[in-house]
């Protein structure tokens, strides 16, 4: 089994590239966990604030649940800025201890991240209204050595998401046959629309 973890600066396109991978991967049947880094930090670890401690905690906790995960025959997608080389590793030796890691980084340069920020966290960090903002006022390092890059700032969706997909089919991390109660996939957007029609019906 395996993790795909997406890591890059904020804004540079995780959440957009891993929803999207993982609607392909439901679609042939793997039955998916998403986690995502902010649904993390806010229902897992609540407690963590964005020091660099903080942030080793966050990326190790995860990674954990991942290993976790992938160890009872679940693939996992995690999508978190994971700023640190050190953190970077770290998850690569926990989930490996359960499974395949493949580390996405998803690239793009800091004035094109600024631009696409839909909360302009950018702009409040250069103002002084945010403190240890990644890449403008606490460090972002890129890693050393990704499984895949993808070049937001260059290639579309489409082509990362064929980037992604095509390295795990070279890998051999889609060969496995499922088993027969997946087989009948439903995607993260279905299962929105699923869950609102829900509530809807509640207020009848």
């Amino acid at each position: 089994m395996f993790t795909l973890w997406f890591m890059g600066r904020p804004a540079a396109g995780k959440s957009t590239l891993a929803s999207r991978v993982e609607d392909r991967l439901v679609e042939r049947g793997y039955p998916m966990e998403n986690l995502d880094g902010d649904d993390i930090r806010k229902h897992l670890h609540p407690d963590l604030g964005f020091s660099r401690e903080d942030r080793r905690t966050n990326n190790r906790r995860t990674a954990y649940i991942a290993k976790l995960l992938n160890r009872n025959d679940i693939p996992v997608i995690v999508g978190m800025i994971t700023p640190f080389r050190e953190s970077q590793e770290q998850a690569r030796d926990i989930v490996e201890d359960g499974g395949e890691f493949v580390l996405v980084h998803v690239k793009c340069s800091v004035a094109t991240a600024e631009k696409r920020d839909p909360k302009g966290l950018y702009q409040k960090a250069r103002a002084g209204k945010i403190e240890k903002f990644t890449g403008i006022n606490h460090p972002f390092q890129e890693p050393l050595h990704p499984d895949i890059v993808v070049d937001t700032e260059n290639d579309s969706v489409e082509e990362g998401i064929e980037q992604v997909m095509t390295t795990l089919e070279e890998r051999g991390l889609l060969d496995e046959r499922l088993e027969e109660e997946y087989s009948v996939p439903i995607t993260r957007q279905e299962e929105a629309e699923i869950t609102e029609r829900l509530q809807n019906l509640d207020h009848l």
